[in-house]
């Protein structure tokens, strides 16, 4: 793997590119990420694609819980100032939050970050969590042009293991409710399924092999007592699935390069359908309201 050198040397993988690097996205000409890619297609639109990457976004509470979590877990991320305060609400806790951030450190009030370190230990202890995130590359950054239209694509993997029979790309999320099916419905409300078939050929074509020589796997964990732990693989036919939106979306990232036009939602008066499963409960509480 080829080592950061200060400079965009091509195609291929990157332990050592710095984070926010990778997100302010380090390919001239630009790239695309499986995140971003989202906003492509609906029920978002190019314009909000566009928006987003003109205008990065803070960070929450949540997501610094969150990136404090991946630290721990893999031993990386930016370093943490803990401040002995019970909020943010004191002059004192403020002008310690902001000189943390001045030299680059993530600034956590101490309970948080007790809490953090609580769920990242529960993630580690777990026998097949804690087996697939020990001795991994973590952090590991990838680059690739896509053969069909000729863009660049990234991703970030979280861990990079050889616990198995192949390589294997580990991504942590932390989410209120780990349960199979809890977790099921956080895959299809924010896309991850289409996580899974994007890092297995972004890192198939940098290696020259076949994306099912890939594995990818969920180590997740609850963000509240007792943090409770799971792993999955998203099945194949919701990997089917998010392989052909990856597709599309590619296809729309090319043509809005260029043609430079990133189009919002349409321009025509357009008839509008209620949800189906709305519509059916006032018909139902109409219904009711008549018998």
């Amino acid at each position: 793997m080829p080592e950061w050198t200060g400079t965009f040397a091509g195609a291929g993988l990157y332990p050592d590119l710095p984070e926010d690097l990778y997100h302010r996205d380090v390919v001239p000409e630009g790239s695309l990420s499986v995140t971003s890619a989202r906003l492509l297609l609906p029920p978002s639109v190019p314009a909000k694609f566009k928006w987003a990457r003109e205008h990065p976004h803070k960070s929450t509470a949540a997501m610094d819980l969150g990136t404090t979590v991946h630290g721990m877990a893999l031993g990386t991320g930016a370093e943490v100032a803990v401040v002995q305060a019970d909020s943010w609400r004191t002059k004192a806790a403020q002008n310690e939050r902001d000189e943390a951030e001045g030299l680059g450190m993530v600034p956590m009030l101490a309970k948080d970050y007790a809490e953090a370190k609580a769920i990242a230990d529960a993630m580690l202890a777990h026998p097949t969590a804690g087996a697939l995130l020990e001795g991994v590359d973590p952090e590991v950054s990838m680059f690739a042009v896509d053969p069909e239209f000729g863009i660049w694509l990234r991703g970030r993997a979280d861990a990079v293991t050889m616990a198995y029979s192949m390589p294997t790309v580990v991504d942590v999320k932390t989410t209120k409710d780990a349960s199979p099916a809890g977790f099921a419905k956080s895959v299809a409300d924010f896309g991850y399924h289409r996580q899974d078939p994007w890092y297995r050929q972004l890192w198939a074509a940098i290696l020259g092999c076949d994306p099912d020589e890939i594995d990818f796997v969920f180590a997740v964990v609850e963000t509240e007592p007792p943090y409770l732990v799971a792993t999955y693989r998203v099945d194949a036919a919701a990997v089917d699935v998010g392989r052909e939106q990856n597709r599309i979306a590619r296809e729309v990232y090319a043509d809005c390069t260029e043609s430079g036009i990133w189009p919002g939602y349409s321009e025509e008066i357009e008839d509008l359908e209620l949800p189906y499963y709305k519509r059916r409960q006032m018909e139902r509480e109409i219904s009711d309201w008549h018998e």
